[in-house]
């Protein structure tokens, strides 16, 4: 059984399942960094990295709701990318990897030279992924989202240089403006498209996701 076919049987309402890299991408595009933006490319960025895709405003799923998984091809490296972070050589012991990345991040803000060394290695690895979405989709803007966005300051002028050595045209780079809002909010405006497309049968920014 699918998550809205579950959730369906208990409750009385409409349901939608959405993947939260795409809501993050609405959410952007409506209240965020991307709000003067047609075509996007919105990278989750976190122990887990993903991206969402909006190309001429509409959300694009795919035929199967899988565009966008582009980390699913370990050739471009974003599923072992925060190795990097947690394996850094002057990590303490006894921090977990929940909390790995944020110690990293911060001593490289400190000058450390390990774990700048890390952020760097791990910014490389994001930017293969990130440079192939960039040279398929030509976006308007790429926005750096997920919860290494707090740490824009260390990842995207270097994020910048690598797109430019294999990019026909770097578009811009922004951190989101949403941070941790950024999937529920992008879930909130899905729920508006939907009301509304059942209201006024009008078509907005999202095509309706999987529905019970």
């Amino acid at each position: 059984m699918n998550p809205a076919e579950h959730l369906a049987a208990r409750f009385s309402c409409p349901i939608q399942v959405e993947n939260d890299c795409k809501l993050a991408a609405l959410a952007e595009r409506w209240q965020g960094a991307a709000r003067d933006a047609d075509d996007i490319v919105y990278l989750l960025a976190g122990m887990r990295t993903g991206a969402g895709l909006i190309i001429d405003g509409t959300l694009r799923r795919g035929h199967g709701g899988a565009a966008g998984e582009i980390g699913a091809l370990r050739a471009v490296r974003w599923l072992t990318a925060p190795s990097h972070l947690e394996n850094c050589a002057s990590l303490p012991a006894g921090i977990d990897t929940d909390n790995a990345a944020a110690w990293v991040f911060n001593a490289a803000r400190s000058g450390d030279k390990a774990a700048r060394t890390a952020v760097r290695r791990y910014t490389r690895d994001l930017a293969v992924g990130t440079a192939a979405l960039v040279l398929t989709l030509d976006p308007q803007v790429v926005i750096f989202g997920g919860g290494f966005s707090r740490s824009a300051d260390l990842i995207l002028d270097q994020l910048t240089r690598e797109l430019r050595r294999t990019c026909l045209r770097v578009p811009e780079i922004r951190a989101s403006t949403l941070g941790d809002e950024s999937v529920a909010l992008g879930a909130l405006r899905l729920a508006l498209d939907e009301v509304d497309a059942r209201l006024f049968g009008v078509g907005l920014l999202a095509p309706v996701a999987p529905c019970a």
